[in-house]
């Protein structure tokens, strides 16, 4: 077994017969160079990120929404399409006749909110 499961702990048939002592924080003085060093870098990081050209992740974020929206309006057009197809059928009849209509429509606008909404 690998020692990167090892937390420290053992099992033991009882308890310890005095309690461990408690350790005492241990506290040291960081030297001001090394906080002055640590801090310029941090100050360096930020400015970096700051004057960073946001124009490329604009772009990017751009063409993902542009994606998504197409494949929604794909998704929907596939709902929507059918339906129009087979109501142009036959179009020398003058009447359709389309029992349970009510059950098969509700279906389908469920399945259109659920491309188009993205809440509910």
């Amino acid at each position: 077994m690998s020692d990167d499961f090892d937390f420290g702990f053992t099992a033991v048939d009882e308890a310890p017969s005095q309690p461990s002592q408690p350790t005492q924080p241990v506290t040291a003085e960081i030297p001001e160079d090394f906080k002055d060093g640590i801090m310029q870098k941090l100050y360096d990081i930020e400015s970096r990120l700051l004057g960073l050209d946001n124009s490329t992740m604009i772009s990017e974020h751009r063409d993902l929404v542009s994606q998504d929206v197409a494949a929604k309006l794909k998704d929907v057009e596939d709902l929507i399409l059918p339906l129009l197809l087979n109501l142009k059928k036959n179009p020398e009849k003058e009447y359709i006749h389309w029992p349970n209509r009510t059950a098969v429509i509700d279906n389908q606008i469920e399945k259109i909110k659920a491309v188009t909404r993205y809440y509910d």
